[in-house]
């Protein structure tokens, strides 16, 4: 019985010093640098915005998808808010200054959206750090599904996605998957959109209390077809894979991240004009 006291007080012992020990913290080096609201994330992917409780992002978001016989151009200021350090909300309001396809053109405010995101998963090591996280956000019918081409769904809608994510000093990568899923509107039920997404890049040489860094994010959509006034439309619809290489640059309260890409391939039906490049600008502030 002595034999087995004294076991226990070793195992005790033990055991209070490894419950005591500090857990791993990542190197404070390459892609590590930084907070991880300053850390290297996709440009046009879906999720992926936890920061640190009580941080504040503001950023203005511009982009460009360039169609053979037309465009859209949208303005997108936001503000993220970290309310723990595992669960954020992102505010959005979206304006399109200008969409043209064919000889049809539109302008005005588009669906706003809020955006709640939850860390389910993070495990961190002295090289690098991996998260999980669930999406869910509701955009609000501010924009008009009327116009021609509309700038928004004339109803609420809702995402769903989940995303992953892995940062190592020099190399990261990330993934996700989402739908948004749309209601009625009185005239017209536009179609669920499926999002999917891969990316992945690599920390460039770069000045202390700076992190530059490259990456490539592959994404695509699908959608059936929109119904209108009880008729499908024929002329909307299909899948698109885009490729969009980007340079991030960001120091403790900046980010600037600039990209411009490509189609890898795109299956549209009907009558519809084929996109052909797109350019994607993010400027981000950290409070």
């Amino acid at each position: 019985m002595g034999k087995i006291f004294l076991l226990f007080i070793c195992y005790s012992i033990c055991t209070y010093g490894e419950e005591a020990k500090e857990p791993e913290k990542p190197l404070k080096i390459g892609n590590l640098s930084l907070p991880p609201s300053q850390q290297p994330g996709p440009l046009v992917g879906i999720g992926e915005n936890v920061i640190d409780a009580g941080h504040v992002q503001v950023f203005l978001l511009a982009d460009q998808y360039k169609r053979a016989k037309g465009y859209f151009i949208d303005v997108v200021p936001s503000v993220l808010y970290g309310i723990t350090d595992k669960f954020s909300v992102f505010f959005n309001l979206p304006v399109a200054p200008r969409f043209k396809e064919k000889k049809q053109r539109s302008e005005g405010l588009e669906d706003l959206f809020v955006q709640l995101e939850y860390a389910y998963y993070t495990k961190e090591s002295l090289l690098a750090t991996d998260q999980a996280t669930v999406v869910f956000s509701v955009a609000f019918p501010t924009g008009s599904a009327r116009k021609n081409p509309p700038t928004g769904f004339g109803s609420p809608s809702f995402l769903i996605a989940a995303t992953y994510n892995h940062t190592g000093i020099d190399w990261f990568y990330f993934g996700a998957l989402g739908a948004i899923l749309t209601t009625f509107s009185s005239k017209t039920k536009f179609a669920d959109l499926y999002e999917y997404e891969f990316g992945f890049g690599r920390n460039i040489a770069s000045p202390p209390g700076w992190i530059y860094a490259w990456m490539v994010e592959i994404n695509g959509e699908y959608a059936s077809r929109n119904t209108e006034d009880g008729k499908i439309n024929r002329d909307s619809g299909g899948n698109v894979v885009y490729v969009t290489p980007s340079l991030w640059i960001s120091s403790e309260n900046l980010v600037v991240q600039l990209g411009a890409g490509g189609i890898l391939t795109q299956h549209l039906y009907g009558n519809q004009s084929r996109f052909t490049h797109q350019f994607v600008l993010n400027l981000g502030w950290t409070f």
